[in-house]
């Protein structure tokens, strides 16, 4: 279902992550590039768990494939003809020399707000309380 409202043009899906129901436009994005950003922002409970391994898996392999002295081709494999090519793909731009520059497309096309480089509010107060030791 997901698929096919992703890939309709005729309106523009929203998709809401997390408790804090962080909201993006999806209608300019490919369902890897939703996948992707999921990945970037939280999954939502709801949300295949094949999505986020998936993504640890291809962040781990580039991890292999660039150690000192590595002679592991794992992005190759993944990055199949028959296995995960634009996923790949993406998360190859997205370490290369231009991924500030993917990273500013995608979250425009999106409508999110760099986390990075802006503060989020949550709910939970995460800081820790001095002790009094």
């Amino acid at each position: 279902m997901l698929e096919y409202l992703l890939q309709s043009a005729l309106v523009p899906v929203r998709l809401n992550l997390k408790a804090h129901s962080m909201k993006f436009l999806s209608n300019e994005l490919s369902p890897a590039e939703v996948s992707f950003l999921k990945w970037q922002y939280g999954f939502d409970e709801a949300d295949d768990p094949f999505e986020g391994a998936l993504w640890h898996v291809i962040m781990r392999a580039w991890e292999a494939d660039n150690e000192p002295g590595a002679s592991t081709r794992h992005l190759a494999r993944l990055g199949c003809s028959d296995g995960f090519a634009e996923e790949v793909a993406l998360y190859l731009s997205y370490k290369s020399e231009r991924g500030d520059a993917l990273w500013n497309d995608l979250i425009r096309r999106a409508g999110l707000s760099d986390r990075r480089t802006s503060e989020v509010e949550t709910e939970i107060d995460r800081r820790r309380v001095p002790r009094d030791d």
